[in-house]
């Protein structure tokens, strides 16, 4: 099999590698409580879930400067991190997963839309480095998730062709984006439900309960 037929995997990060959506939630409740701002769980799962910090920032604050999205984003994921350090697992089921997927030397990619700060605290704390060889966060691409530029930039690093790749997300923004690229899809239900989403390819609750070789 040459290089550019070689399968591969790509990984969302929050709410894929780790079921941590829940943390993201209380830790904007609090950075609204900070600000004497109300956060709803309609806006948080409407507006922000699949969303990034540049475009989030101004929903909730309305016209700021660049330096005021960058303060305020810095500030709200360090409320995150210090909720979601004591807690911090990877998602059931992956472990054997990537295992399976590392033994077959099928390469794996993380294509987040988190700063880089969150992606380097889940990878580092958990030891991920050695299944990962591309690692892209919010700031890897000029056009984020939901374009579908990072896939596409993932799949041109690990030298394989979009149609060869599955990606695994939790937002129907990001398996958009994937649709687009021209990938296979996989949606865990740990954030949204089978009804928000459009096309998938396949859903799960959690990565128990992936056959390898279908896949």
């Amino acid at each position: 099999m040459s290089l550019n037929n070689k399968r591969a995997a790509i990984f969302d990060m929050d709410g894929v590698l780790v079921v941590n959506m829940h943390v993201h939630e209380l830790a904007f409740y609090e950075f609204g409580k900070r600000h004497g701002v109300e956060i709803t769980r309609e806006f948080f799962y409407e507006k922000i879930c699949g969303n990034t910090n540049q475009r989030i920032m101004p929903m909730i604050f309305g016209a700021i400067s660049e330096e005021e999205i960058e303060r305020l984003s810095s500030e709200k994921e360090t409320i995150y991190r210090e909720l979601y350090t004591p807690q911090l697992e990877l998602a059931k089921g992956l472990q054997f997963f990537l295992d399976k997927l590392y033994a077959q030397q099928i390469p794996m990619a993380i294509a987040s839309n988190a700063p880089v700060e969150n992606v380097e605290f889940v990878v580092n704390a958990l030891g991920l480095e050695k299944y990962f060889q591309i690692i892209l966060h919010v700031a890897s691409v000029a056009k984020p998730k939901p374009a579908p530029d990072m896939f596409l930039k993932a799949a041109e690093l690990m030298g394989t062709k979009p149609a060869n790749c599955v990606v695994f997300e939790d937002a129907p923004s990001g398996i958009r984006s994937a649709k687009e690229a021209g990938m296979k899809t996989v949606a865990l239900l740990t954030t949204h439900t089978k009804e928000e989403f459009a096309s998938v390819d396949r859903f799960i609750d959690h990565f128990e309960e992936l056959d390898f070789e279908t896949i």
